[in-house]
């Protein structure tokens, strides 16, 4: 016979995992913290396994802990969503994207007004990603994360195919006659990308080259805005400093430029339906990023396509 667990360990537990405190599980659930702490205890009795390591100062998951906490968030997850599918008592029309804030500024906001004229109905909630740090998904319909990292249960499709390449302030670029030039400048970074200034030297011909300035963020939306203002030369992805630069607000003082390792993906649950507002903010993000790519390539295309000065020469003599 199935054992049925009492619901209020595991909410006693959930909470207490979180904040890897008992006190801390007590004062969210209004419960005493020996109550938190007892229900843990018969939680462990009835599993036969511990499932924290109990600290001078706080609380430590086991790795059995660690397994059931993921089981245990994914089934609130199917309660919450099935709960709002059946019962229609949920926020009705309202999608949460929880997006990557670089991507968030300077790639979907200047494309939401044509979603908010295609879909009127369907409202939009944005809350910023952490680095793909983010494991709970309550609550959130998709994700917009970069690079190549995603934890199992995900389904991912590619929303960009990015380029890396130094970008600056428009009055700044006209000092800048070649690559070594910025070496004299002050280098932004951003803390936890793969790939930086040292890939972008070797591909401009520089190598065990060494940087006197450099100001570090941990956003691309800060890096490039410190570049707008001047204070410093960014490296860009090509699908966000594209409306800066037809802004004029950034130049690209040259032309080499590196593969990114990764683009940007549209990540959702693989384990649960997805709901139909979900589905059509989904299908216009990945239009609009099929027309984006499109868009691009078509130059290259024409100019492959293009004759060459030897071909148009012998046309004109036949």
């Amino acid at each position: 016979m199935r054992r049925l667990l009492n619901l209020n360990w595991i909410r006693s537990f959930e909470a207490s995992a979180r904040h890897l405190s008992f006190t801390g599980a007590a004062r969210e659930l209004n419960m005493t913290q020996a109550g938190v702490s007892q229900h843990i205890r018969l939680l462990e009795g009835q599993l036969r396994e511990s499932l924290f390591h109990r600290l001078p100062r706080g609380l430590q998951l086991t790795d059995a802990g660690e397994a059931y906490l993921r089981v245990v968030r994914e089934s609130f997850d199917h309660l919450t969503f099935g709960t709002d599918e059946i019962f229609g008592h949920g926020e009705e029309g309202l999608v949460t994207v929880r997006t990557n804030v670089a991507f968030a500024t300077h790639w979907l906001a200047p494309r939401l007004a044509r979603f908010h004229a295609r879909f009127p109905a369907i409202a939009l909630r944005l809350t910023a990603a952490v680095h793909g740090l983010d494991t709970v998904w309550e609550g959130v319909d998709l994700e917009i994360r970069y690079g190549h990292d995603h934890a199992t249960g995900l389904s991912s499709q590619p929303v960009t195919t990015d380029r890396l390449f130094p970008v600056c302030a428009p009055a700044l670029a006209g000092s800048l006659k070649e690559p070594r030039d910025l070496l004299r400048q002050r280098l932004i970074h951003v803390i936890g990308n793969r790939q930086g200034w040292t890939d972008w030297f070797a591909a401009a011909g520089l190598r065990d080259v060494t940087f006197d300035q450099v100001l570090q963020t941990d956003t691309s939306a800060i890096g490039l805005e410190l570049a707008a203002e001047g204070v410093g030369i960014a490296l860009g992805h090509s699908s966000l400093v594209k409306p800066m630069i037809a802004a004029n607000r950034l130049a690209r003082p040259f032309a080499a430029e590196i593969d990114a390792q990764g683009p940007f993906y549209l990540v959702s649950p693989s384990d649960r339906p997805m709901r139909p507002e979900a589905r059509s903010f989904k299908g216009w993000l990945l239009d609009e990023a099929a027309a984006e790519i499109e868009a691009a390539a078509t130059p290259a295309r024409r100019k492959s396509a293009a004759p060459s000065p030897r071909r148009r020469r012998a046309a004109g003599k036949r």
